[in-house]
């Protein structure tokens, strides 16, 4: 028995956000886009980018994802229909593709291109940066509903908005890649203020740089002196899940792509005791 959707629970980028809009064209419920997931019980949602391992429970669901090694379809032993599609570079893609959803290629492409990190072309890197000046306050709900509507060119007007405004985090970024550290040979970090829009803006482009000179790079976003979370990412021929599992054993919620993810704290976690499980996590590759 397939899973009766109420809602679509989707992840707040751009890939998951444009996924939602598509994905509202054929299932008209609401729209949601937690920012906290590691405590979240879902059920009856249609899930985008949001599996059982991020999140609190989830059942009788359906869950559209890219990110895996293997492809899965069908049931799972909690009701849930999977469609798991690793080949595609985006969510988004995998949506308009299986309902066969209008979706222009220039956006398609871009899109793919802002979720891979490869910004190659005019149009990927103007959303890239309008999501960065606020990734927090993205306007999630207002962007799906442009997409659901197919108003293309509202979209880009309200994109070059938000690109005009990205000197400040350029500065920012600056900042970060300054007091970046080794954490060990083949790694390197630095902290941001996750309550600071510009500097939570700024690290996925600091991100970038690191990652042309360093194997593995990690952001580690602080509330005060506490870890709130962080993200994890590589350019080199690795495979990053293995750190995902032992953090997952050691006090995080953790998970993502071979080459890319993110944990949170599910407990206090002071900066030493988090850079030290990333050593020992690191061990495991």
């Amino acid at each position: 028995m397939k899973p009766d959707i109420l809602k679509i629970v989707a992840h707040g980028d751009w890939d998951g956000v444009v996924g939602a809009g598509l994905l509202s064209r054929i299932i008209s419920v609401p729209l949601e886009f937690p920012l906290e997931l590691a405590d979240l019980t879902i059920e009856n949602a249609a899930c985008i980018e949001i599996i059982p391992s991020r999140v609190k429970s989830l059942r009788n669901s359906l869950i559209i994802d890219h990110h895996g090694t293997q492809p899965r379809q069908g049931m799972d032993e909690m009701g849930n229909e999977w469609i798991l599609e690793p080949e595609y570079k985006a969510v988004s893609s995998l949506i308009a593709d299986h309902w066969q959803l209008e979706f222009p290629e220039e956006w398609r492409t871009a899109v793919e291109g802002v979720d891979s990190a490869a910004l190659d072309s005019k149009l990927s890197t103007v959303i890239w940066k309008a999501y960065r000046v606020d990734p927090q306050g993205f306007p999630r709900q207002q962007v799906a509903e442009m997409v659901k509507k197919g108003n293309w060119k509202e979209l880009r007007e309200w994109a070059k908005k938000g690109y005009a405004e990205y000197q400040r985090v350029e500065e920012k970024t600056k900042e970060l890649l300054e007091k970046s550290e080794k954490l060990t040979p083949e790694s390197e970090y630095f902290t941001f203020q996750f309550n600071d829009r510009w500097e939570r803006g700024a690290s996925k482009d600091a991100m970038l740089t690191l990652e042309e000179k360093t194997p593995i790079v990690i952001s580690v976003g602080m509330e005060g002196q506490r870890v709130k979370g962080g993200t994890i990412a590589t350019k080199k021929n690795m495979n990053l899940t293995k750190i995902y599992e032992y953090l997952r054993n050691s006090g995080y919620s953790s998970g993502g792509h071979k080459t890319v993810g993110g944990f949170q704290a599910l407990e206090n976690k002071t900066l030493e005791q988090t850079l030290q499980d990333l050593k020992a996590a690191i061990k495991q590759l």
